[in-house]
C-alpha cells in the first residue's frame, strides 16, 4: 500500500510479482531467476520482504543483491536499481551484519524477534544511497529547526536528523530498546540463530512426518527462519489455532488471501514446548 500511494503521488508504475510457485519447494535459484527476469529497463526500486509471514519462506537477499549488482554494472548511476528490504522477521534471528546482505535499505520493527516495545523500529541504508531518499515528515530536531529558521538548505542538516520524524515520540519505548539489543548481544547472534533454527527445524520435521498435515514452509534453514506455516486435513486454520490454544499453545492464522495455521518458535521457546505442540496432532 505504501508503494501504491507513492506511485499515485509520482506517476511511477508499480509491478508486483510472485517469486516462487510453491513455498514448500521454493529454491534460491527459482527466486533469483524470477527476480532477474522481472527487472525492466525502467525499474528503479525492488522492494522485498526477507521472511514472508504468509508462508515462512526466507528470501536469499545476498544472492538477490548480487544479481541486481550485475544488472547495475551495465547501467549509469542514475538508472541503478535499489534493493529495499522489509526485514522484520529475520532481524533478531539471523547471524548476519546489515552490510553482508548487500541491500541498499533495510527496515524492520523491533517489537518482534528483538523483543523491544511496540512502535519501535530501525531504518538502515548505505551511506551512498541516503541522498536518494526524500524525507516526507518534518523533523523536530534542534538541528533541523535552527536550519529552517535560517532558511538553510536541508543538506546542511545531518541525514539522521532529517529522517527522524517530528512529533511527540514514545521516548520510554525508544530508551527501552537499548536493553533489548543488549540482551541479544550478550547471548550472541550466532547462538540465537542456532537455537531458533534448531527449534523451527524440529517443528517442521515433526509436522512433515504427519500424514494429516501439509507443511508449506521449506525445511531448509537457508529458505526459512522463525515462521512455520501448515495445514491440517479437514481442520480449518482457525480451528487449528483454537485447539492449540486449549492446550496453552499460542498460534495464529496468516491474515492473507490464502490462510494457513502459523507457529513461530522463538528464543524463549523450549524443545519440550515444540514437542508438546507436535503431540497435539499425533493420530
Amino acid at each position: 500500500m505504501s508503494l501504491q500511494l507513492r506511485a499515485a503521488r509520482t506517476g511511477a508504475k508499480l509491478q508486483q510479482i510472485s517469486l516462487y510457485q510453491k513455498p514448500a519447494t521454493a529454491s534460491q535459484e527459482e527466486i533469483v531467476d524470477t527476480l532477474v527476469k522481472a527487472v525492466q529497463p525502467q525499474t528503479r526500486v525492488v522492494a522485498v520482504t526477507w521472511v514472508h509471514s504468509s508462508t515462512g519462506v526466507k528470501l536469499p537477499i545476498r544472492r538477490m543483491s548480487e544479481a541486481l549488482a550485475t544488472i547495475n554494472a551495465t547501467r549509469g548511476e542514475a538508472d541503478r536499481v535499489l534493493l529495499c528490504v522489509d526485514g522484520v522477521h529475520g532481524f533478531g534471528i539471523e547471524n548476519v551484519h546489515m552490510a553482508d546482505l548487500g541491500c541498499d535499505f533495510f527496515i524492520a520493527g523491533c517489537h518482534k524477534w528483538i523483543f523491544g516495545p511496540r512502535g519501535t523500529g530501525i531504518v538502515w541504508g548505505k551511506p551512498e544511497v541516503w541522498p536518494l531518499a526524500t524525507d516526507i515528515i518534518p523533523s523536530f530536531s534542534l538541528e533541523a529547526y535552527r536550519a529552517w529558521l535560517k532558511e538553510s538548505s536541508p543538506t546542511t542538516v545531518s541525514m539522521s536528523s532529517r529522517m527522524t520524524p517530528g512529533g511527540f515520540h514514545s521516548f520510554e519505548h525508544r530508551w527501552a530498546l537499548g536493553a533489548a539489543f543488549q540482551f541479544h548481544q550478550t547471548i550472541g547472534k550466532a547462538r540465537i540463530a542456532e537455537r531458533i533454527h534448531a527449534l523451527n527445524r524440529r517443528l517442521k520435521e515433526g509436522l512433515a512426518e504427519m500424514p494429516q498435515v501439509t507443511l508449506h514452509t521449506p525445511l531448509s534453514d537457508e529458505l526459512s527462519a522463525g515462521i512455520v506455516c501448515f495445514e491440517v486435513e479437514h481442520v480449518s486454520p482457525e480451528q487449528v489455532v483454537a485447539r492449540l490454544l486449549e492446550r496453552g499453545i499460542i498460534a495464529s492464522v496468516t491474515p492473507y488471501a490464502t490462510q494457513y495455521a502459523r507457529l513461530a518458535p522463538s528464543l524463549l521457546t523450549s524443545p519440550e514446548e515444540v514437542d508438546k505442540t507436535l503431540r497435539r496432532w499425533v493420530s
